[in-house]
């Protein structure tokens, strides 16, 4: 939900900052005031298009910032490339006098077209059409189902689908006609042909290139073995020569020192050993014979080995990888004929479970848009538009993209169907698709009685009504208030209006006025504390003249109002067949402040708990 909305020169307002609470929020305050810049700002925050003409005169730009809380998209966000900051969403977003604007997620740097994206499905703003789910044909299906509460169905069918699906995939990729079968064989034989004829080793390529080292420093290495050779034998003053001469220098003192008899062993013993390595280095240079031909072989078996690795993947474990891969491919060709039939018997059994799930799924569908269609209609009989009709269209597949034909139905991975919500604002005129609501209450209306019913399922946390109290008053009023106030037992609920009736149900109040200073008018939006809202209450019930009268009248209201039960512990079904016979209406201001007005009458009731974030 949002918890909090800071907006700075954004048309009149200069700088604001809300804190808006769970349950039911209503703003009010005098025409003109800027109340609807609230949702003006909650428009860009979900990526909405940016006016010029929002930012206000004398600043170079306009910003807003939004917070969420109690909602987890971490997947979301690591799918645009975002940070996550646990449940929580932070959203940035300016608009500059020259056009350009900025976009920051959770701090880091984005794009309107990623916010866009994000944002769809956070909030749904009555007023505004881009941001009301309730519009998208495409997201009806999922809240039927939801409505239903047919998940193990579901589930169970799209398991099914998915198998059926794969195994459709699976033949596809084995059934050929005979020329391509034939075509395709040929190529792969050429292909496996031209890698046996080469016949790669693993490891082979290391040890040619040592090979071939070796066989190109022919001439460096009988030079250096020549040279060491010298130095220990063959060289005027050479190792074996200097240690002939220690030992004749050791034999002289031999007799007159003690040591000089295992010196000379030493010594000796190291004559023996350099005189034979000598020998052996020497017999080692002779053997070095340069091989022109065993050089080009290697080179030219090296070149062959590597083409083959450009052709097949890069590396010579690629190239064997590849020649099993075609071999088993090989062996799938020729028996064909055998695992198309096996494929064709599991085709047709998956199609089959496939297809009975989907017509289980269609029963519990059916049914369940024709209660879905009957709550709405009750609750759209509370808020004045008992002449509205409002249906539930169940349309079969015709084809297209992602559907399949199981005997003669056409199904996707959501079922037989496709879903959409229809209206017709009075009996008699034809039923037409919702995004052809034009009228801004109609449509606040319809999206808060369907929001009623779906409360307990939709996946949007946060409604926003801007126009859901226009034309009406009295009676109707107060079933608007009771139905909003029953909406925001479960969901968050932020309401722009400026009747008392509606506005004496909140949980949290804001008052937006104007004020002058330093020869600007400025937009101040302010919490209310408990007297503040009999004040605001009054001054909506008696207009500029608040008397004492208008403030018991508010106090009597707001008492009233928190005492309403509603039917919010029933489901909307069972709510929608009742009575409301409980109304809170705008008192008279003439009515004493000591009591409650007659007209305010209530039951009690136990409240549904929130859902849990």
């Amino acid at each position: 939900m949002i918890t909090a909305l800071r907006i700075q020169n954004l048309a009149i307002v200069e700088s604001v900052e809300v804190a808006f609470g769970p349950g039911f929020n209503v703003v009010t305050g005098e025409t003109g005031a800027g109340k609807s810049l609230l949702v003006d700002a909650l428009h860009l925050i979900l990526g909405g298009r940016a006016r010029l003409d929002l930012v206000r005169t004398g600043a170079d730009e306009a910003s807003v910032e939004a917070l969420f809380e109690g909602m987890n998209l971490d997947a979301e966000l690591e799918e645009l490339g975002l940070p996550s900051d646990g449940d929580a969403l932070l959203i940035r977003r300016t608009v500059s006098r020259t056009g350009r604007g900025r976009v920051w997620i959770n701090g880091a740097l984005s794009t309107a077209r990623q916010l866009e994206k994000l944002a769809h499905g956070l909030v749904d703003i009555s007023g505004q059409h881009e941001h009301v789910s309730l519009l998208k044909p495409e997201l009806h299906l999922g809240l039927i189902d939801a409505f239903a509460g047919d998940g193990d169905l579901l589930s169970r069918y799209r398991t099914a689908h998915a198998a059926f699906i794969d195994s459709l995939k699976q033949r596809e990729a084995l059934v050929l006609d005979d020329a391509e079968r034939a075509q395709k064989l040929d190529y792969l034989r050429f292909q496996i042909d031209e890698i046996e004829a080469v016949d790669p080793k693993d490891g082979e390529i290391e040890e040619l290139e040592a090979e071939r080292r070796a066989l190109s420093s022919v001439e460096r290495q009988k030079r250096a073995l020549s040279g060491v050779e010298s130095l220990l034998y063959s060289s005027e003053d050479s190792v074996l020569d200097r240690l002939s001469s220690a030992l004749n220098a050791l034999g002289a003192i031999g007799n007159v020192t003690p040591e000089a008899e295992a010196w000379i062993a030493s010594l000796q013993s190291a004559r023996i050993e350099i005189d034979e390595l000598a020998r052996e280095i020497s017999r080692h240079a002779r053997d070095l014979r340069q091989s022109p031909e065993r050089l080009e072989e290697v080179a030219d078996r090296l070149e062959a080995l590597k083409r083959l690795c450009r052709k097949h993947g890069g590396t010579l474990e690629a190239v064997l990888q590849k020649r099993a891969q075609m071999r088993a491919e090989i062996d799938g060709l020729d028996r064909q004929e055998e695992r198309v039939a096996e494929l064709n018997e599991a085709c047709q059994r998956l199609g089959r479970e496939a297809l009975e799930l989907a017509g289980e799924l269609s029963k519990a569908r059916q049914e369940a848009a024709a209660r879905f269609a009957r709550a709405v209609e009750g609750e759209l009989k509370k808020l004045a538009m008992d002449k509205t009709v409002f249906e539930v269209a169940l349309t079969p597949h015709a084809g297209g993209p992602g559907t399949v034909d199981i005997d003669g139905q056409r199904v996707d991975s959501r079922g037989l169907e496709s879903a959409e919500f229809l209206i017709s604002p009075n009996r008699g005129e034809a039923i037409k698709s919702l995004s052809r609501i034009a009228s801004g209450g109609e449509l606040s209306r319809l999206m808060l009685a369907i929001k009623r019913v779906l409360a307990r399922v939709d996946p949007v946390f946060t409604y926003v009504f801007d126009e859901v109290d226009t034309g009406m008053s009295g009676a109707a009023a107060d079933a608007v208030g009771r139905v909003l106030k029953a909406v925001s037992l479960e969901r968050q609920i932020i309401v722009v209006t400026h009747l008392p009736q509606i506005a004496a149900f909140a949980d949290s109040h804001f008052t937006v006025a104007k004020q002058s200073r330093d020869e600007r008018v400025r937009t101040c939006i302010s919490p209310l504390s408990d007297e503040g809202r009999v004040g605001e209450v009054a001054r909506m019930l008696a207009g500029s003249a608040v008397t004492p009268e208008a403030l018991g009248n508010a106090r009597a209201m707001i008492e009233a109002c928190g005492r309403v039960a509603l039917e919010v512990s029933e489901s909307p079904e069972k709510a929608s067949a009742k009575d409301a016979s409980a109304k809170v209406e705008a008192p008279s201001t003439a009515a004493s402040p000591d009591k409650p007005p007659a007209s305010c009458k209530a039951r009690a009731a136990k409240s549904s708990p929130r859902p849990a974030k």
